[in-house]
């Protein structure tokens, strides 16, 4: 098993910028007023050119010279691409307070993961952090639940179960994972580009669409996918729910749409529990820094 990295501080600043950033990622989408499949094409093909970009120019050190000799990388990857493919299913097939109540559980899958795959048992009070946030959620999606469909339902925990698959697979492998979300992007693009064609028109906003793809999905997937490198992967999974929490501040602010309490509520605890987890984490780190330099 590959030596296991803990920098908490690195991980969790990690986890924070990518969790606020793709949080503008819903309003983005429905200001480019667009259909899914452009802009799962759009957004894929987008996200691999930079990636691409990139890997050319700065070459991460820490990443694998042939990543695509690399059967983790490859891995990663494709879980990534078919993440978002899955997504963006759930979201036309179930309902929204459905898919963002399932979608909680990618920090439970991927502590279920971690323990199996790698070994590296949640701490207490990572499982706290864990309950308090799929609570908090459930407080704000409780009025909106349904039964919506079941091949929906489906999608969406695939997609949870996907995810959390994917950051402990990260956190195994010790290396740089930072791109493989450019990789997926192409697994992305190659679904949905024959639905792309047959269907898809030119959506109300290019400029937005393609803010939303160039700076948005690659900030966010570059931060996210590289987290767990220092961070257990539950941990990391918890970032992902600051776009349940904060979305919906944006919409309120761009579309005047109303903040109902149980939002408000349920969106304190879900922050309370990722914010008050990481200072508790960063408080351990810090007292068995002192204790190793005594």
């Amino acid at each position: 098993m590959s030596t296991l990295i803990k920098s908490p501080k690195s991980g969790i600043s990690l986890g924070l910028i990518g969790g606020f950033v793709i949080s503008f990622d819903v309003p983005f989408i429905r200001l480019a007023g667009s259909d899914p499949w452009l802009v799962m094409g759009v957004r894929g093909a987008i996200l691999a050119l930079i990636f691409f970009i990139y890997w050319l120019i700065v070459r991460p050190k820490n990443m694998p010279k042939k990543p695509l000799r690399n059967p983790y990388w490859i891995w990663v990857a494709i879980i990534y691409g078919f993440n978002n493919v899955f997504f963006t299913l759930a979201v036309f097939y179930t309902s929204t307070a459905n898919l963002v109540f399932i979608l909680a559980f990618n920090s439970m899958a991927a502590a279920v993961f971690s323990w199996l795959i790698i070994g590296e048992r949640p701490k207490p009070a990572t499982w706290v952090a864990i309950i308090a946030t799929i609570i908090g959620v459930a407080i704000i999606v409780q009025s909106g639940l349904t039964s919506g469909s079941v091949y929906g339902d489906i999608f969406a925990l695939i997609c949870a179960i996907s995810l959390g698959l994917g950051l402990t697979l990260t956190r195994k492998s010790g290396i740089d994972m930072s791109l493989a979300p450019g990789f997926g992007g192409l697994v992305s693009l190659v679904f949905a580009l024959p639905l792309m064609i047959a269907y898809s028109s030119m959506p109300q906003s290019w400029p937005y669409l393609f803010t939303n793809a160039a700076i948005i999905v690659p900030i966010s997937a570059f931060c996210l996918a590289l987290a767990p490198r220092f961070i257990p992967a539950p941990q990391a999974a918890m970032f992902y729910l600051l776009e349940t929490v904060l979305a919906p501040v944006w919409v309120w602010y761009v579309f005047g749409e109303t903040i109902e309490p149980p939002t408000l509520i349920g969106g304190t605890i879900v922050l309370m529990a990722i914010l008050g987890h990481s200072y508790w984490e960063l408080r351990t780190s810090n007292r068995q820094l002192d204790k190793a330099n005594i």
